[in-house]
């Protein structure tokens, strides 16, 4: 194993057991564009490669597929996971948030939905959060947006100006940005030093490296809500996390597909060959 990849190892070691997680992100990632459907003993090879043991993998395995993330099947004595069939969607919008261009990245307007005190409607609240709004003082904010007809119907929204020096402090404050400038400054001094030799990885070790990039970049991106350029600070250290995770992703990618191709295992024996969406994935960033 690549000195660099044994340190990301160990560094994974050191943290509390994300092994679902871990999983979700190797069937979002790799799995997902080729069919979705891989054996529990590719799982389970790739997991020990990152030093997780095969009991802890079943049970995290069983789970994802008690809540829905994983359907099982059978063959013989061998088990089958495929990405379940109701979780697609939510598996569809977390690879566009975090492979994905930014919405509206020009936008410098908000949208504030003012809302009752002593609303107790959360059905409403939660729709909004999910639509990208944030609390901020009995108001709910976001970057200006078309609002769906049944939201727009049970809300008062008004549209809001804020000149360039107001907007970003608003939105470091609503959105906490310093915290998540925090874990983005920690994503690159983590993956930073692999940079330059990723290229030359040999596939398990490429394959490895990807999953824990991907998992680390996700858990941020996911609590990241993307905002247009007009909201962030001068040079948002994000910007430089999405060039880094982009241009390994890059690096990776073939010898990563390589190791796939090889020693990945489905029901009608290996993979089948990645659709469209893998090209496109940090299609915005310029490597």
């Amino acid at each position: 194993m690549n000195a660099h990849v044994a340190t990301l190892v160990a560094r994974l070691q050191e943290q509390p057991s994300h092994t679902g997680s871990l999983v979700l992100t190797l069937m979002g990632d790799a799995i997902m564009p080729r069919g979705g459907s891989v054996a529990l003993s590719t799982i389970l090879d790739l997991c020990a490669g990152l030093d997780i043991g095969p009991g802890v993998v079943r049970t995290a395995v069983s789970r994802l597929a008690a809540d829905g993330w994983l359907v099982a099947e059978r063959q013989s004595r061998a088990s089958f996971y495929a990405i379940g069939p109701d979780r697609r969607g939510e598996y569809v919008r977390a690879a566009r948030h975090i492979f994905g261009p930014a919405r509206h990245p020009q936008v410098d307007r908000m949208t504030l939905i003012l809302l009752d005190p002593g609303d107790s409607r959360e059905s409403v609240r939660h729709r909004l959060t999910r639509l990208g709004f944030v609390a901020w003082q009995n108001v709910m904010i976001a970057p200006e947006r078309p609002l769906p007809p049944s939201v727009a119907a049970s809300v008062l929204a008004v549209t809001a100006q804020a000149n360039a020096a107001t907007l970003p402090r608003l939105a470091a404050r609503a959105w906490r940005l310093e915290s998540l400038a925090g874990h983005y400054g920690g994503f690159i001094e983590t993956f930073g030093p692999i940079a330059r030799a990723a290229p030359e990885l040999e596939p398990r070790d490429a394959i490895l490296t990807r999953t824990l990039l991907i998992h680390d970049y996700r858990r941020i991106m996911l609590r990241d809500p993307r905002l247009p350029t007009a909201f962030l600070p001068p040079g948002w250290i994000g910007d430089g996390a999405r060039h880094l995770c982009a241009t390994l992703y890059a690096a990776l990618r073939p010898a990563s597909e390589l190791w796939l191709d090889r020693e990945a295992i489905t029901r009608a024996g290996g993979l089948p060959p990645p659709d469209s969406s893998l090209a496109h994935r940090f299609a915005d960033v310029a490597l």
